[in-house]
């Protein structure tokens, strides 16, 4: 079975600068920034002990699509669980998704 590591948060602002922020920090961080960010993606990498790690990046926002957050949630939970890992969203990327989206 395949396990998430390494999950970071690569933050995006509307100035043009970036930023990359563990869980942690960007929960608290997320009032603060609220009103800067354009574009929050999650990356992790996913590792299976039978093959090479691979690294994925998942969007949970952007100001360049109007999707709702039904439209990402259910986009990420319909993923297939063998290729982009079983556990894609957690709790705090859907509350992320359901905050800015």
């Amino acid at each position: 079975m395949s396990k998430i590591k390494n999950c970071s948060y690569l933050i995006e602002y509307k100035d043009g600068s970036n930023d990359v922020m563990s869980k942690d920090l960007l929960e608290e961080s997320m009032d603060d920034i609220f009103d800067s960010v354009s574009r929050i993606v999650k990356k992790y990498r996913l590792h299976n002990y039978n093959e090479e790690k691979k690294v994925y990046k998942t969007t949970l926002f952007t100001c360049d699509h109007n999707f709702t957050a039904y439209e990402y949630i259910d986009h990420y939970r319909n993923l297939p669980t063998d290729i982009y890992g079983p556990f894609v969203l957690d709790e705090f990327d859907i509350e992320i998704i359901q905050m800015f989206n």
